[in-house]
């Protein structure tokens, strides 16, 4: 048996194809040598950006013969030997190495110059000369440095096939480099790039698991226009890799749009691409459980905020309105209800919708305006309760929603009730003397920002239960007429 050994070799085209699939954005491109700066402990990096060229300098440990090797090697080891950079202890970002590939589908020309020492070392990386070529070298040449020469890199990308939107580059720079690592500023054509500030609550994220720390922070903005990009900023070694609900999405929609912040997670295993973490892992699942419940709670808390607020403001609109209605029914007594005959008229239809009504005593207001029920009401309630005991009518039962306020006419035998009835269910409906106003409808939500419709809204319900309550065996248009009559004493009589 002769035995020999075979050469594994790849197409040049197929790796600058493979660089260009990983990045497909160009502007990928910057980020992968801006991170390669910040890996090197520079402390400044400065990109300028032109129609002919993209230059990123850095001052960073520069890199010598060895270095730029090590530079130009797909898939290198040394940045997860070395995982931390030896002057400020940064965990390194880098990690495959095909940043370099990809670069040369937005330029032709490719020039890394760097000073190590007392010497600086350059490579030039042209595609077409390098593709023509049967040998895979680049070519390398070094010279003494001068005393103006100051420690750090340099990369040129030249003769460039794609243009770059300055407004592009920097929101880039801004989501995909550790902005906010110590010692560590990026300048964009001069000017410095800083991370956004969303103003707004901040909510600490601290965990430790048995892979590793969770660090950061979510942001529930003041509003929803400051967050340009909602969702959660997921980070391995501070460098974005996705934005994520953590499929909360699926079961809320409220409060969504108002979050932002970030969180760093270094155990997460991330794809090829670095746009996605490798979810089946044992780490993302912890990860993305921890995460979902920090998230999961901060949307609960802005939902009971958002009811106590909702609560807070119709209370006030409905008392208004009420007071309203109250003067509307002093100009027309005939049309007020009462509880002897809101009683009689439970007797009649036969319902037991009151059994569910209970006394709640509150403080009244001057408006006249009160929380409370009356004695006639108390009574009317008692009666139906007996009733309730006898054999009941066929018929479907009443809807009971869940009232969320419930406010009463003072001595007018009225109450309205704020209740949840679901988007299908009726706007507005009575049982006996209380009003039910649905709040899930969706001329309730609609309204419910705009005050002075929603205002009249609140009237027009109130008033064409009124009037049913009152006017049992009414005809279409002289319920309108009664209606009309009493909006138009609400809203202009006094």
């Amino acid at each position: 048996m002769i035995k020999g050994t075979i050469k594994v070799t790849v197409e040049k085209g197929h790796l600058l194809t493979l660089g260009e699939r990983m990045y497909a954005e160009s502007i990928e491109l910057i980020r992968e040598l801006v991170n390669n700066a910040y890996d090197a402990d520079a402390t400044e990096v400065y990109v300028t950006v032109t129609p002919e060229s993209v230059v990123i300098e850095d001052d960073g440990s520069g890199m010598d013969e060895q270095g730029l090797a090590q530079f130009f090697t797909v898939g290198s080891e040394e940045k997860r030997i070395r995982s931390v950079s030896p002057k400020h202890g940064r965990k390194r970002i880098g990690q495959f190495g095909i940043g370099k590939f990809a670069a040369l589908a937005a330029a032709q020309r490719f020039v890394v110059e760097s000073k190590r020492g007392n010497w600086i070392y350059s490579v030039v990386f042209d595609r077409n000369e390098w593709q023509k070529s049967d040998h895979w070298e680049l070519p390398i040449s070094k010279e003494p440095a001068t005393p103006l020469h100051h420690e750090g890199t340099k990369v040129t990308l030249a003769k460039l096939t794609k243009q770059f939107s300055m407004s592009d580059v920097e929101r880039y720079l801004k989501e995909a480099v550790p902005l906010k690592a110590k010692k560590f500023a990026v300048y964009l054509n001069g000017k410095r790039i800083t991370a956004r500030f969303i103003p707004g609550r901040r909510i600490s994220v601290n965990i430790k698991t048995m892979y590793g720390a969770i660090e950061g922070e979510i942001v529930l903005a003041v509003r929803t226009g400051l967050v340009e990009k909602p969702g959660v900023e997921c980070k391995v070694k501070q460098a974005l890799i996705r934005r994520d609900f953590f499929d909360l999405e699926r079961t809320h929609t409220m409060g969504l749009n108002r979050i932002a912040g970030e969180v760093n997670a270094d155990f997460l295993p991330v794809l090829g691409t670095r746009d996605d973490f490798v979810r089946d892992s044992p780490e993302f699942k912890l990860f993305y459980q921890l995460m979902r419940a920090q998230l999961e709670k901060l949307l609960k808390d802005l939902k009971r905020e958002s009811e106590k607020k909702h609560l807070q403001r119709i209370t006030e609109e409905l008392k208004e309105v009420l007071s309203r209605v109250r003067s509307a029914l002093e100009l027309n007594p005939d049309l007020t209800p009462s509880g002897r005959a809101i009683a009689a008229r439970r007797k009649r239809i036969g319902t037991a919708a009151g059994s569910t009504i209970e006394a709640h005593a509150v403080p009244r207001d001057a408006s006249g305006v009160a929380e409370e029920q009356s004695a006639e009401e108390k009574k009317a309630a008692k009666e139906v309760k007996e009733k309730e005991q006898k054999p009941k009518e066929t018929g479907p039962p009443p809807p009971k929603p869940e009232v969320i306020k419930r406010i009463r006419l003072k001595q007018l035998g009225v109450s309205v009730a704020l209740g949840a009835l679901g988007v299908d269910g009726p706007e507005v409906f009575s049982q006996g003397n209380l009003i039910y106003i649905n709040t899930d409808h969706p001329l309730y939500q609609a309204l419910y920002r705009k005050r002075d419709q929603f205002e009249l809204h609140l009237l027009r319900l109130i008033t064409q239960e009124i009037v049913s309550m009152k006017k049992l065996h009414l005809r279409a248009r002289e319920a309108f007429e009664w209606q009309s009559k009493l909006l138009t004493d609400a809203i202009c009589g006094k």
